[in-house]
């Protein structure tokens, strides 16, 4: 795989990760004492452009997900080791890790940093 298409792959998951980051900050605005057990749908952070399938997490799921910027919640069959490893698998989704080598882009387009 040439290094233009993993910086795209890494440009898409960071896509998906800001609109999930804004959902989330809606979400918790209207609903600031939902019950804490609730499975939300997020955006699966995979690198596939045409990709916009839901991941089902709790908000304590996603914030720890969250908690590392090189980590993203994909739908299991959706990582590519090529540019990133399994860090969790859970029956309804994987956290993935970026390799050490193409972390860049997820770090510089972290909205939390």
């Amino acid at each position: 795989m040439d290094q233009a298409t993993k910086d795209r792959i890494a440009h898409n998951e960071a896509f998906f990760r800001e609109i999930n980051e804004r959902v989330q900050e809606l979400e918790r605005e209207r609903q600031d004492d939902a019950d804490p057990g609730v499975r939300w749908e997020f955006l699966c952070e995979c690198g596939r452009a045409t990709c916009a399938e839901p991941v089902k997490m709790t908000r304590a799921e996603y914030e720890a997900t969250r908690s590392d910027p090189v980590r993203f919640a994909v739908l299991p069959g959706h990582e590519n080791p090529e540019v990133e490893r399994v860090v969790e698998r859970t029956d309804r989704f994987l956290v993935v890790e970026k390799v050490p080598g193409e972390q860049g882009v997820a770090r510089a387009a972290d909205p939390r940093s």
